[in-house]
């Protein structure tokens, strides 16, 4: 009887925290303004990482340098267009690691940007 209490303690802990995980949105393609993505890239607000702290042109020691993004990012992932795979990269960085990086992205950018300023993200990144 204990252990049939145990389990189904068990199994409501396990329900109770799969419902309270959040799950990024699906991409849906959104018109971006690359000038606005630039500054986020550039400058994010409060406690969150701006992307250029590591992604630095010319440099790729621990991050991936963006220099060319907009050429290789459509060519990452088989049927995954590039607006979609910056999207994921953004939202999702364990989604996809480019080889020779760890998954060292802060991994809250999709929780705390808008869909608005990821748009704008991907608008700018793909002009790079």
């Amino acid at each position: 009887m204990r252990f049939v209490i145990v389990w189904i303690a068990f199994a409501l802990f396990i329900v109770g925290c799969s419902q309270n995980a959040s799950t990024p949105a699906p991409f849906t393609p959104m018109e971006g303004d690359a000038a606005r993505g630039e500054q986020l890239f550039s400058q994010m607000s409060g406690s969150i990482p701006p992307c250029s702290g590591c992604h630095i042109p010319g440099v790729s020691a621990a991050s991936p340098d963006l220099t060319g993004y907009s050429a290789v990012a459509g060519e990452r992932v088989p049927g995954q267009s590039a607006a979609e795979y910056t999207f994921y990269s953004i939202t999702e960085p364990g989604k996809y690691v480019v080889p020779g990086f760890g998954n060292a992205m802060y991994n809250r950018y999709g929780e705390v940007l808008t869909e608005q300023q990821i748009a704008d993200l991907i608008a700018y990144l793909l002009t790079l």
